[in-house]
């Protein structure tokens, strides 16, 4: 079968949709020809990557699209949100006319929109004559009103956030992909509200519920062995950027009520404009001998921080999902985070303790009596841990998602193709 990916972000060298781009072509390609469009950025790293690893990957082309220089070297210094979303609808729309250049020599069995996984663009690839599938998308959720406090000084920013995702959804090409798709996956609830406002009622059946997310089994086999005992010192890890919307402040305004009969310490990793402010609150409210900033460390020292770590926590405000939750359940972490977006479909309560979102006082109460009950309850620890672990397993490889997209673009062809 013959796939047409947009994979605007496609890096095997970086994180986030970049790597989520890249694992889909990979991993599509070992049962379906590929053909990935993506940013001409990437094409240094994705060859150097292939020559390093001696990775051909036969079954992939790469069609490489510059990006706008006016929105990535001129409005992206004035504005960053403006600039990389206005780059993002312009290169869209260069690759499809390269799709319709390409369409008169390939037949695409299957068009799919895959990176950015963001649901405010559907690019155009729905014009072409072949089953078009949209995401998985996030970007819906909002900040929560318990957190109204947390975002003082960026209301600004989270109105505009929020009237972007208003405006570029009202218009009339994104209505039309919604129509024309023949699935539309999100990520999470408050995505999936967003898009229902934008679809006609005979359309709602199209629009599923899906992760963005995977992780490689490779990765999986390598942590197999992790077996965690009982420490003196329970170690609570963080890490991610250290901004606003992260939610670091959250965490660190719950550990003095945590009441456990164990000894803990909260290592946060990662680096941001908020650190200095944060640390300033570790300072001004004695947590030092607590808490420990360990700034942005390279990717295999992070992996040896999860294999000797005790609990994750991710007190993100809003996230799409969390790449992080991954790593911390391949590495047999119980996580806790806040019952919101993708997060609360993958952890549920049986992979470690969702936080309900009722009020600011409720949120971190919740969230130390979660953390004082996990510092003293070792078992638990290692339960949440190895169903996190087998979950990922037996659902969330890329290679369990690259089989069951298969039978979707199979089914999905077959009805196409009916007389």
């Amino acid at each position: 079968m013959k796939i047409l990916l947009s994979v605007f972000q496609c890096n095997p060298l970086q994180g986030s949709d970049a790597f989520v781009g890249w694992s889909y072509v990979k991993s599509m390609a070992k049962y379906h020809e590929v053909y990935a469009f993506t940013r001409t950025q990437d094409k240094k790293d994705i060859e150097t990557y292939c020559k390093n690893t001696n990775q051909s990957l036969d079954n992939v082309h790469f069609i490489y699209i510059d990006q706008s220089k006016f929105f990535t070297k001129v409005l992206y210094k004035l504005n960053r949100y403006l600039g990389y979303l206005g780059s993002y609808f312009v290169w869209q729309h260069s690759a499809y006319k390269v799709a319709k250049r390409l369409r008169k020599q390939i037949k695409f069995d299957i068009c799919h929109h895959v990176s950015i996984a963001d649901f405010r663009c559907a690019g155009y690839l729905w014009k072409l004559d072949a089953p078009f599938i949209f995401g998985p998308v996030g970007g819906g959720q909002e900040t929560p009103q318990c957190f109204s406090d947390y975002i003082k000084g960026h209301e600004k920013a989270e109105n505009f956030r929020i009237f972007m995702n208003r405006i570029t959804t009202a218009l009339p090409s994104y209505k039309k992909a919604l129509h024309r798709a023949a699935v539309v996956y999100s990520s999470n609830d408050e995505t999936s509200a967003c898009i229902k406002k934008r679809m006609l009622k005979s359309d709602l059946g199209k629009l599923k519920q899906m992760t963005e997310l995977c992780i490689d089994q490779s990765y999986l086999d390598a942590r197999e062995d992790i077996k965690r005992t009982p420490k003196k010192t329970v170690h609570i890890i963080v890490s991610g950027r250290l901004i606003y919307r992260k939610g670091i402040r959250v965490l660190l305004e719950s550990i003095p009520m945590i009441k456990s009969k164990n000894k803990f310490v909260v290592d946060i990793y990662g680096d941001g404009n908020q650190r200095e402010s944060l640390e300033k609150y570790v300072k001004d409210n004695n947590l030092q001998n607590v808490v420990a900033f360990h700034g942005k460390i390279p990717f295999d020292e992070m992996q040896k921080v999860y294999r000797d770590a005790d609990i994750y926590v991710l007190p993100s405000l809003r996230e799409t999902t969390g790449t992080a939750i991954f790593e911390a359940m391949a590495n047999k972490l119980p996580v806790v985070t806040f019952n919101q977006n993708g997060a609360k479909y993958v952890v549920e309560n049986d992979a470690g303790v969702l936080i309900d979102l009722e009020s600011k006082t409720q949120v971190i109460e919740d969230l130390a009596k979660a953390l004082g009950e996990l510092i003293d309850d070792p078992e638990r620890r290692v339960r949440y841990g190895k169903c996190g672990f087998n979950k990922l397993k037996s659902h969330y490889t890329w290679d369990e998602r690259a089989k069951k997209m298969s039978k979707v673009y199979d089914d999905l062809l077959k009805e196409n193709n009916k007389p």
